[in-house]
């Protein structure tokens, strides 16, 4: 059986210095076979920067790059040797920890909050020295109270519950809450040909709604999977887009020549948040 040692001395992502996205997909099924074996707990943690889209519309791109390979850095060096944090897409990393279980890496992740958060990063700016300050949000989930199939998307679901109750915080997934996780189902209208796939994670990074937010339209979508985005071309209306991320999964989808109808799977409590957003967007552009 193939083995997995870290760090993982593999072609790294060359912006973040991790192992890129596709290693951690080999990685994954080899690391919980071998901790079922010997009946040792896994713990996933799935990490965001906090405003991260700041950085790079205030700062431009190279100093986001700068900002995320430096938060790269801290988080492998925080799980050196027992563990490994990987690119996940975007600004997203997500870390493996062996024989770890949930108040392990809940610790662990708390740790890597705080050490992110007392970090600086120093920037030239016109000539001059700027201090910049990073924050992150960590989810947690572990085989101890989920499945290997669900690790990842439950360190995701705790992911979402550290940014709902204010960021810059970690938190563990508990199997108890699963049942009570409500979601709400968006039909939204990409005016493209999308390759978008049934059943992952994406981001759509600018939308807008003539009425409510479960009917929208796209015409940015991200694939935090590839790193890719995609753009389409549309009427606009009057108080423009809504440029705010919104996380979902993909479901049912319809092409139309060149337009993408799917069903899009966002947690309840967004729903409020869409809201103000398009309030928001509105007030900014009368």
């Amino acid at each position: 059986m193939a083995r997995v040692s870290f760090p993982r001395m593999v072609e790294l992502d060359a912006v973040t210095g991790l192992p890129p996205r596709k290693v951690l997909d080999r990685d994954l099924p080899v690391l919980l076979r071998s901790m079922g074996t010997a009946g040792l707990p896994m713990c996933s943690i799935m990490i965001d920067i906090d405003h991260f889209k700041k950085f790079n519309d205030k700062h431009g791109h190279d100093i986001g790059d700068l900002v995320l390979r430096h938060v790269s850095s801290l988080i492998r060096k925080a799980v050196k040797f027992r563990g490994e944090a990987y690119r996940y897409g975007g600004e997203e990393i997500t870390v493996l920890m062996l024989n770890t279980n949930g108040a392990e890496g809940l610790a662990t992740a708390e740790r890597i909050c705080d050490v992110v958060g007392d970090s600086e990063i120093i920037v030239m700016v016109d000539g001059e020295g700027l201090p910049l300050s990073v924050r992150i949000s960590l989810g947690v989930a572990s085989t101890e109270t989920v499945t290997g199939s669900e690790l990842l998307v439950s360190s995701d679901r705790a992911l979402y519950d550290a940014k709902s109750k204010g960021r810059n915080q970690a938190v563990l997934f508990r199997s108890d809450r699963k049942q009570v996780v409500s979601t709400t189902v968006i039909d939204v209208h990409f005016p493209s040909r999308s390759a978008i796939i049934g059943g992952n994670y994406i981001l759509l990074k600018k939308w807008f709604s003539y009425s409510n937010p479960t009917e929208i339209e796209a015409r940015e979508i991200k694939d935090p999977n590839t790193d890719s985005s995609e753009f389409a071309e549309g009427p606009i209306p009057p108080y423009g887009l809504v440029e705010a991320e919104i996380r979902g999964r993909v479901s049912e989808i319809e092409r139309r020549g060149n337009h993408t109808f799917f069903k899009f799977e966002v947690r309840s409590e967004i729903i409020d948040l869409m809201f103000k957003y398009i309030k928001d967007t509105r007030n900014a552009n009368r």
